[in-house]
C-alpha cells in the first residue's frame, strides 16, 4: 500500500509539473480552432487529478496489495521504461506505424507473450491507431519510412 501512494505522489507531481508547462505552451501554428495546448491541458489534469486522488484517498476504500519489488519486477520496469525512450527516440525516423510496430512487438516479448499473436496485435494496433488518428481524428501522425 505505501509503494502505491508513493508511486501515484510521483506521478501527482511530475504532472503537475507538465500541467503548468502545457499552459504556457505557445505553437508556431494553429490548426485546431482551440489551439494546440487544448489536449495536453486536459490529458495532464486528468492524470494529475487521478494521481492526486489515488495518493490520498482513504485506505478503507482499496483492499492493499504488495507488488513485491523483485530483481525480476523491477527489471522489467527498467527494460520497459527503455522501450518506451526507444519509441520516442525513433517516432519521427520510423514514422508513427513503425516506432508502434516495434514497441508492442518488444512490450508483447517483455511479459512473455507468444509471438504470432504479438505480431498479429502489433500489425492490428499501429494500422488501426494510425487510421484513428489521421482519418477520424485528422490528428497529423509521422509516416516515416512509409511517407
Amino acid at each position: 500500500m505505501k509503494s502505491e501512494r508513493i508511486l501515484t505522489a510521483i506521478i501527482a507531481v511530475i504532472g503537475l509539473g507538465l500541467l503548468i508547462y502545457a499552459l504556457n505552451f505557445e505553437a508556431p501554428i494553429s490548426y485546431d480552432p482551440v489551439g494546440p495546448k487544448a489536449f495536453p491541458i486536459l490529458l495532464m489534469g486528468l492524470i494529475t487529478f487521478s494521481a492526486f486522488y489515488l495518493t490520498v484517498r482513504p485506505a478503507i476504500m482499496f483492499e492493499p496489495v504488495e507488488l513485491g519489488w523483485t530483481k525480476h519486477l523491477v527489471g522489467k520496469l527498467l527494460l520497459c521504461v527503455v522501450a518506451l525512450t526507444c519509441y520516442a527516440a525513433v517516432f519521427e525516423l520510423l514514422g508513427f506505424i513503425g516506432a508502434t510496430l516495434l514497441l508492442t512487438i518488444a512490450l508483447g516479448r517483455l511479459f512473455n507473450g507468444k509471438m504470432i499473436p504479438i505480431a498479429i496485435t502489433s500489425v492490428v494496433l499501429s494500422f488501426s491507431t494510425y487510421y484513428l488518428f489521421d482519418r477520424v481524428l485528422d490528428v497529423p501522425l509521422p509516416l516515416g519510412l512509409f511517407g
